[in-house]
């Protein structure tokens, strides 16, 4: 790490008047930011104070549950921008100067709901609610950016980034789609009236207060005024809207606001830094060179959550003016690397509009592809520079940079430019052609030619949000020879078969001079088969598949130009209907769905489609989980200590390290259990901490206690465990191999006797065979969580948890702390999603930290990471199933079946997989 050294502080550039103070504003509210925070996410700071309707689900931008808006005014513009965010990704301070507004900033119980929280809820668009603040916010968010009513396409683009595990996503559409206007006709002549002279609604189709333009016009200021009117937001150029008692203005103080360069800290040591001029964000360079660049912090974030990596010197570049230019050049067009990908996204749409066809190819492929990278949150923060240099094997941008030609300028801090091309910069895994005094200052793409063509493509396992199983672009630009079509040049770039974007070079110069028609593809085949070689053990596995899709691509783009040719009357024979589907651009028409019920009326509710009691506190956020339960004081935060050994020996847990921590309070191990180690729903052969043997990786070893969750998290990955490891087994089969079963499992269900008919030669035909089924996350929305509290001195143990079963919680802690069920109560307000993932694998984790909180007469709470609860809670069930069917000819009804099951539990313990297997065992039986 970089550090400043006296001449250094001494020089021209080291005189920056640098400021520490940090300004935001929080639902209307003006909030001083205190130094020592930049280690604090914008979700971890809106929670500790209080506003809890904001919701950690996945903790790296994925799911959507955090989502908030931010407004912010644009100086150059002289307007206010207004977009969706995930407040798990967002540093603290990068946040200063901007009006962020959260799910309770729009509308409550007390205050009144703001219309779209109110139509979500009447139109049953939440079940378990966790995820129901996130969908609020990305839909106000978008009205609150609209110059007009959204279409319902943008509607559903808007919530790509959200994800809903419950409820479906078809009565939120069906909420949210009231706010699209789809014909202006409707809305601009008068609108028509019931027979009580009521204006009726062209959205609704229900009775309401719709005005014509002029209305709308006159009455501006009180636009939204009632919930019972579902009008689209008005839209204003300054404050994004126009104001009402129900609608927050962009503070005039940050819009007069001058901005300052800051220097903030942070917990161990983290420096926070924020230039306003390129000069400034040079000179931080050569002062710390090992520091990360920071926009949106979508890699650097889940990089320190989830490996732990630690970053001591941030310097956000998002005030840089230099990085966020967008012009148009006589050559191409010239983009900042800290231009993010909505900015880029709006600028490409304005240049295709524009700019002739001819030269605008690469930005059509830059465009659709856009399209489906990650959701509307991260696409409003991140960066082309940021997704260029984190250099990500799967990314989805960096085979198109290197196919369409485009160059790459860096500087360095003595202001050198230098340009490199796309494809000479990508030099190994996560290694880029970047010194450590440079920085990436733009991209350079250039327009095509005449009769060039640029592609996209991107193979994932869902479209919207999902990251690519292998991308590719690809260019290739033909002229006219002797009456024929030749390729003069060619460019062919796949991303997600090697560490870096890989060029088919040999497939490249053989199509260089070569006449344009079917004859190619072929040969071009083979060649690409050797240039795009995927190993067996490749990582990412369905190596078959993606290499499939490499061929596969290349014979789409192949058509695509001849398509194109076709179009501009180059090629007599156009194509057959069926390789023109393979060129159509997927499009999916907008959701339309329907739930047919009849309504019969039993009393005041049965039979009646009532909105439930809890769906207007869950549009509020006012619904309270268990993390979003208030603590005292002096409660603790637990982290578990994991293995990472699928099995093995513990030879020694040395926690010294750890016990130096800050914030540390205690770690508990099973020596240190005050009952039985042992638990289990029906066999206790499952030990709340690992003391001899592990069998699995994740399995709980330890847990740590801490004043915060971050600093519990930084003292458990600090003890350190020896292992002596021991043959494991990974899969059913190599268990079915070497005849590892929990005892008194196997179970035999028969009917007659099998093994006779298939020795009586009768048979017509046999079939048998196999089927697998792999094992399933349960993904609820909320993590794995249990707050612990002793009560009467210890005499008692208290909980609130996130559980499908309270029962076994009150069983596995009183059997882990020696107390009677009487002494141990466990509450179970609402829960965030369970699917049966929180019956019985939910229990351990409340016995765990039972045990801390017992120890230590204090409260504990423990909330698991995304990855943590994944590892520790196995799956549900993985199976594989043989099978031997024997039929007589054309008597379906003499059929003869034998079948064997075996499951995979998950982990190393019995569980309820009897049961289960019993269960699978009935249902393959009903269906022979």
């Amino acid at each position: 790490m970089g550090s400043l050294t006296k001449a250094a502080e001494e020089g021209p550039s080291a005189a920056v008047d640098w400021s520490d103070e940090a300004v935001i504003y929080v639902n209307g509210v003006r909030r001083v930011l205190p130094d020592g925070l930049a280690h604090l996410t914008l979700l971890q700071y809106l929670r500790d104070i209080g506003l809890r309707g904001t919701k950690l689900g996945c903790g790296e931008g994925g799911c959507g549950a955090c989502t908030v808006m931010v407004s912010c005014y644009d100086q150059t513009t002289k307007k206010s921008q207004h977009y969706a965010i995930n407040a798990c990704l967002a540093p603290l301070y990068s946040l200063e100067g901007m009006h962020i507004i959260t799910v309770e900033g729009i509308g409550d119980r007390q205050r009144g709901l703001h219309p779209v929280q109110e139509r979500l809820a009447k139109a049953h668009g939440s079940q378990c609610g966790f995820c129901t603040p996130g969908f609020v916010m990305s839909m106000y968010a978008l009205l609150r950016s609209s110059k007009h009513p959204p279409t319902e396409e943008q509607i559903e683009d808007s919530l790509a980034g959200n994800l809903c595990r419950c409820t479906g996503y078809r009565p939120i559409i069906d909420a949210f789609r009231v706010f699209a206007k789809t014909d202006d006709s409707l809305y601009t002549a008068s609108p028509s009236e019931n027979a009580n002279g009521q204006a009726i609604c062209p959205s609704t189709g229900k009775p309401c207060s719709c005005r014509n333009e002029t209305d709308v016009n006159a009455n501006e200021s009180s636009t939204l005024s009632s919930v019972k009117v579902y009008l689209p937001c008005s839209y204003n150029e300054i404050d994004g809207n126009s104001y009402s008692e129900k609608e927050l203005i962009f503070p005039p103080e940050l819009q007069l606001r001058k901005f300052m360069p800051l220097k903030l800290n942070g917990f161990n040591g983290i420096r926070w830094y924020r230039p306003l001029k390129l000069e400034q964000l040079l000179y931080l360079r050569s002062c710390y060179p090992d520091a990360k660049l920071i926009i949106g912090n979508s890699e650097v974030g889940v990089e320190t959550k989830f490996k732990n990596a630690q970053y001591k010197v941030m310097i956000s570049v998002t005030h840089v003016p230099e990085l966020h230019t967008l012009k148009v050049e006589e050559h191409g067009l010239h983009i900042g690397s800290a231009v993010r990908l909505a900015q880029l996204q709006k600028f490409l749409k304005n240049v295709i509009a524009e700019r002739g066809s001819h030269e605008t190819s690469s930005c059509h492929a830059i465009l659709r592809q856009l399209k489906w990278f990650a959701g509307t949150q991260i696409r409003n923060v991140a960066s082309v520079g940021g997704n260029i240099c984190t250099a990500s094997p799967i990314s989805d941008l960096n085979p198109l940079w290197m196919a369409t030609g485009a160059n790459f300028q860096i500087i360095d801090v003595n202001n050198n430019v230098r340009t490199t091309a796309a494809k000479d910069f990508f030099l190994g895994y996560r290694k880029v052609d970047l010194k450590a005094d440079e920085i990436l200052l733009s991209v350079i793409l250039p327009w095509t030619r005449p009769y060039e063509y640029v592609k996209e493509f991107k193979q994932a396992h869902r479209r919207e949000d999902d990251i690519a199983l292998v991308n590719a672009g690809m260019r290739m630009h033909i002229t006219e020879a002797e009456g024929n079509w030749i390729v003069s040049d060619v460019s062919i770039v796949y991303g997600g078969v090697a560490v870096v974007p890989l060029t088919a070079a040999k497939t490249e110069k053989f199509l260089v001079g070569k006449k344009l028609d079917d004859g190619l593809l072929d040969e071009t085949f083979n060649l690409l088969k050797e240039d795009i070689p995927l190993a067996e053990n490749a990582p990412g596995g369905m190596v078959e598949f993606r290499s499939s899709l490499t061929l596969s691509f290349f014979f789409k783009f192949f058509l695509y130009v001849t398509h194109e040719m076709n179009i501009k009357g180059l090629r007599k024979v156009g194509l057959d209907a069926a390789n023109m589907s393979a060129i159509q651009s997927y499009t999916r028409p907008v959701s339309i769905g329907t739930q047919g019920y009849e309504s019969v009326g039993q009393g005041t509710a049965v039979g009646q489609p009532m909105v439930h009691m809890s769906a207007m506190l869950q549009v509020t956020g006012e619904a309270e989980y268990v993390d979003d339960t208030p603590t005292p004081p002096n409660n603790l935060h637990a982290a578990l200590v994991l293995s990472k050994k699928a099995h093995a020996r513990i030879l020694s847990i040395d926690d010294s390290v750890a016990k130096c921590s800050p914030g540390f309070a205690g770690v508990f191990l099973s020596k240190d259990v005050p009952g039985s180690n042992h638990i289990g729903p029906i066999i206790h052969d499952e030990e709340v901490f690992a003391s001899d043997v592990v069998t699995c990786v994740g399995q709980i070893i330890g847990i740590v206690v801490a004043d915060t969750h971050d600093n519990a998290k930084a003292a458990a990955n600090k003890v350190n465990i020896e292992y002596s490891e021991l043959p494991a087994i990974l899969s059913i089969s190599e268990a079915v191999k070497a005849g590892s079963f929990h005892p008194n499992t196997t179970r035999c269900l028969s009917n007659g006797d099998v093994e006779q008919c298939f020795a009586s030669n009768t048979c017509d035909k046999i079939i048998e065979g196999e089927i697998r089924v792999g094992g399933q996350e349960h993904f609820y929305m909320e993590p794995q969580c249990t707050f612990v509290w002793p009560v009467d001195s210890g005499n008692e143990i208290h909980m609130i948890s996130s559980t499908q079963a309270p029962q076994k919680h009150q069983k596995y802690v009183a059997n882990a702390l020696g107390l009677p069920l009487s002494k141990v109560v466990c509450k179970t307000k609402r829960i965030g999603g369970g699917f049966g993932g929180k019956e019985t694998r939910s229990a351990i984790f409340a016995a765990a930290a039972s045990v801390a909180s017992y120890c230590l007469r204090r409260p504990v709470k423990i909330v698991l990471d995304r990855d943590v609860d994944m590892i520790t809670t196995g799956q549900r069930h993985s199976f594989l199933g043989k099978y031997k069917s024997w039929s007589v000819l054309f008597s379906i009804r003499k059929m003869c079946t034998l079948y064997q099951i075996s499951e995979s539990v998950g982990k190393y313990a019995l569980q309820i997989s009897q049961a289960i297997l019993l269960l699978e065992v009935l249902v393959v039986h009903k269906a022979c």
